[in-house]
C-alpha cells in the first residue's frame, strides 16, 4: 500500500493505478484538438489555432485567472465533450503541466496542444513531457535517469563536463531506447537547443538530467523542509548522523535484526543516500536534491504529502493524506465528546 515506511533504498513509485500511457495521451491530446477546432472561436481564428483556444478558455473559464488547474480542466473538458476517463484528463493535465506548478497558463496549454510550426521551445518541452512519462511509468526509471550521469562522463570524451551534440543525440538514444523511447532529427535538435542555454554548442549533462527531471513545486518543497526540520535539532541547517539516528528507527531492519549490521552501520548506509558529498552529514541543500528525484516520479501532491508525513512520522492530514503511521489513541471524556 502507499502507507509505508521509507524504503532503505529511499525510491518511491506511486500506485500505477492513476498513469496513462504516453500512446493513449497521444491520442487524447489529437482527440483535444478536434474538440476545440469544432468550437465558434476556432472558426473565427482560422489561422491562429493559439488565438483561437485563448478565447475559449476566455469563455469556459469563470474566474478569468487566464490558468487552469486539473478540476477547471476536467469541467472545460465536460463542457468541450471530449468524453475521457479523468485519469487521461489528468495525464493531459500532468503533459503540459512541465514545471510541476499545479496550474497552467492559457497559452501554455495553448502552445502544448498545437506544437505550431517554428515554436521550437513547445516541442523540446513536449519531448521533455514525454521522456517523463516513460521514465514515470517503469518503477525505477527516474533512478536509471539519475544514473546517466557515470554514463554520460564516459561519452564525454574531452571531460569538459558536456556534451556536443553528437554526444548529446547518442546519450538520448541511449539512454531512452531503453525505455522504447525515440526521438526524429527536429526533435533532438530542439532539444539540444533548449539545453544548450548560453549557445556554446554543448549541453551540461548535469543540467539535461536535472532538466528532465524537474524540480518540486513549493507545496511539496515544504513539506521537505518540515522533515529536515524534524531532523535538524539543533537548528545548525546539518543533520548528523546522531541526530538521525535520534529519528529514524533501524531496528526493524532484518540486517540489524539478524547482527550482519549494527545500528550505527544502519543509519551510515541510511544518510548515504542524502549525503551527497560524503563527509558524513547533511546539509538542507543535500536533503533537498534527494527529494527532488522522489518527487520526479509522484504525479499526485496528495501521494506526496502522505509519504512525508508516514516516512518522518508527520502528525496529521486529511482523507487521503492522513498520517498512518503514528500510533493513535482514543480518549474518552467524562464531560466531553471522545477524540483522537
Amino acid at each position: 500500500t502507499a502507507c509505508q515506511e521509507a524504503p532503505l533504498d529511499h525510491v518511491w513509485q506511486e500506485p500505477k493505478n492513476g498513469r496513462v500511457d504516453s500512446s493513449v495521451l497521444d491520442h487524447a491530446e489529437e482527440a483535444l484538438r478536434r474538440c476545440f477546432s469544432k468550437t465558434k472561436e476556432f472558426n473565427r481564428y482560422p489561422d491562429n489555432p493559439v488565438q483561437g483556444l485563448s478565447a475559449v478558455f476566455n469563455r469556459l473559464d469563470v474566474n478569468h485567472s487566464g490558468k487552469v488547474d486539473k478540476k477547471e480542466l476536467q469541467k472545460i473538458t465536460t463542457l468541450l465533450e471530449f468524453n475521457a476517463s479523468e485519469a487521461i484528463v489528468n495525464g493531459v493535465f500532468n503533459r503540459f503541466d512541465i514545471d510541476r506548478s499545479g496550474y497552467i497558463t492559457v497559452d501554455e496549454f495553448g502552445r502544448m496542444l498545437f506544437k505550431l510550426p517554428g515554436d521550437k521551445h513547445a516541442k523540446a518541452m513536449s519531448a521533455i513531457a514525454r521522456m517523463r512519462e516513460a521514465l514515470a511509468m517503469r518503477a525505477g526509471g527516474f533512478e536509471t535517469l539519475r544514473a546517466m550521469g557515470s554514463q554520460f562522463r564516459i561519452m564525454d570524451r574531452d571531460k569538459s563536463g558536456c556534451l556536443t551534440k553528437e554526444e548529446f543525440n547518442v546519450a538520448l538514444d541511449v539512454l531512452f531506447g531503453g525505455f522504447n523511447l525515440k526521438f526524429s532529427v527536429s526533435e533532438k535538435i530542439n532539444l539540444f537547443q533548449q539545453f544548450d542555454l548560453d549557445k556554446s554548442g554543448t549541453v551540461d549533462y548535469n543540467e539535461f538530467v536535472r532538466g528532465v527531471r524537474g524540480n518540486m513545486n513549493d507545496f511539496r518543497l515544504d513539506w521537505v523542509k518540515k522533515a529536515f526540520d524534524i531532523l535538524d535539532k539543533d537548528r545548525s541547517g546539518v543533520v548528523t548522523s546522531a541526530e538521525m539516528s535520534s529519528i529514524y528507527d533501524v531496528s526493524q531492519n532484518p540486517a540489524v535484526q539478524s547482527g550482519k549490521m549494527s545500528h550505527a552501520e544502519a543509519i551510515d548506509l541510511f544518510m548515504q543516500h542524502f549525503d551527497g558529498n560524503h563527509d558524513g552529514r547533511i546539509t538542507r541543500d543535500e536533503f533537498v536534491e534527494n527529494y527532488q528525484w522522489v518527487s520526479a516520479s509522484i504525479d499526485g501532491d496528495d501521494y506526496f504529502e502522505l509519504m512525508m508525513r508516514n516516512a518522518w512520522h508527520i502528525s496529521g492530514g486529511e482523507g487521503w493524506c492522513e498520517n498512518t503511521s503514528n500510533l493513535r489513541v482514543l480518549v474518552k471524556h467524562r464531560y466531553a465528546p471522545d477524540e483522537v
